[in-house]
């Protein structure tokens, strides 16, 4: 972690973020000796390191429902949904995921997500290698964060000190 301080430029002070393991990235559990599949600390040491709040949330470790989207998708979102609402409810300005399925599922359905529980959440989404670049300075229009589906300028103004 020192070599990773050692080359922020820009602290996410302030940047309140919820990690989202998923279901697949710590398991087989009996394969990694690293993380306890069902109380990992590993991203939000990454967090904490970059200079933004860890969020800890019972979410964190659950499935986000895309490996029965196809089968079942209104109980896939439903999952999705019950993450994203609990990030929320923790005070998460975003949610960060290592998985481009979760964040598939919980960026690119959320508006739908939305539709089926009648709820608003607009929470970000974003890949763990984008948070540590903006911490070592690359902008967001170089991450490409204007293509993600749910809006990142919650996350832009919070780091410009803005809100």
């Amino acid at each position: 972690m020192q070599l990773l301080k050692e080359k922020i430029k820009k602290p996410l002070t302030g940047l309140k973020v919820a990690a989202f393991y998923g279901c697949y990235v710590l398991r087989p559990s009996g394969l990694s000796d690293y993380e306890n599949p069902d109380d990992p600390t590993g991203m939000e040491d990454i967090f904490a390191a970059l200079g933004a709040t860890p969020v800890y949330y019972p979410s964190r470790t659950k499935c986000c429902g895309f490996p029965i989207v196809m089968m079942n998708k209104k109980a896939s979102l439903e999952m999705a949904g019950n993450a994203l609402v609990d990030a929320i409810e923790s005070g998460a300005d975003c949610v960060v995921t290592g998985c481009p399925l979760c964040h598939l599922n919980l960026d690119s359905y959320q508006p739908e997500i939305e539709n089926m529980l009648q709820k608003k959440y607009s929470i970000p989404i974003l890949h763990l290698p984008q948070l540590v670049a903006l911490a070592l300075g690359y902008t967001p229009k170089e991450l490409d964060m204007d293509k993600h589906i749910v809006s990142t300028s919650k996350i832009k103004r919070k780091l410009a000190g803005v809100g």
